[in-house]
């Protein structure tokens, strides 16, 4: 699974950053503010907080599977052992090691769905908390806009150059640190991936339908 820093790069409060017209509006005429959200995120006693218990719960997951990885490869390098000096189809006349190949393809395929499944388990976690931050911060991103005039307010990765005088990113770490400490994050199972889209009928069908258009 990816590292959990990885996951909440900069760019994560771009939610928070995202004003309905009114609220632009209200908040100044023409002035832009940047803010640096990858400070944001370490900065902040909210966003280590929530970094943390992301971290937490990569590091559960990865206890849960780990004895089951471990066991797969001592039990890989077992019939490696076993299959030396053998020719696949001395491999294959030997039916209980085959039937032992056979299994142990069975256990790592089934290992490889759970790895995915909990690495969308993960990623849908750390969307939710990202949500709850953006929840949070929001208000507070708006209010320095509003104090500074500023009608707008940009992600600093995604602005080439700046005067330092536009940069508002302590005035919100500051205003965050006073009013938002923790960030609650719980662990969250993903909803199923959609199914795949039906597949194209075969070609006699594609033939037959074409034939009573035809007719």
């Amino acid at each position: 699974m990816r590292p959990v820093k990885a996951l909440i790069a900069a760019g994560a409060i771009a939610g928070a950053l995202a004003f309905s017209p009114a609220a632009f509006a209200q908040a100044g005429s023409g002035t832009i503010m940047v803010i640096d959200a990858e400070r944001i995120l370490e900065q902040t006693a909210a966003g280590r907080d929530m970094q943390t218990k992301l971290q937490q719960i990569a590091q559960q997951m990865q206890g849960e599977i780990t004895p089951e990885q471990t066991s797969l490869q001592q039990e890989g390098q077992r019939l490696q052992g076993a299959m030396q000096g053998q020719t696949p189809e001395q491999v294959r006349a030997n039916t209980q090691l085959a039937q032992q190949i056979e299994a142990l393809q069975r256990r790592s395929q089934a290992f490889q769905q759970r790895q995915m499944g909990l690495a969308r388990d993960l990623e849908y976690t750390r969307g939710q908390a990202l949500a709850e931050f953006q929840r949070q911060t929001a208000p507070i991103i708006l209010e320095v806009m509003q104090a500074r005039g500023a009608s707008a307010a940009l992600e600093a990765s995604i602005v080439s150059r700046y005067l330092p005088s536009i940069d508002a990113t302590q005035d919100v770490l500051s205003r965050i640190d006073q009013r938002v400490r923790t960030i609650n994050v719980s662990r969250l199972s993903a909803p199923p991936p959609p199914q795949q889209q039906a597949q194209a009928p075969a070609p006699a069908q594609q033939q037959e339908r074409r034939g009573n258009r035809r007719n």
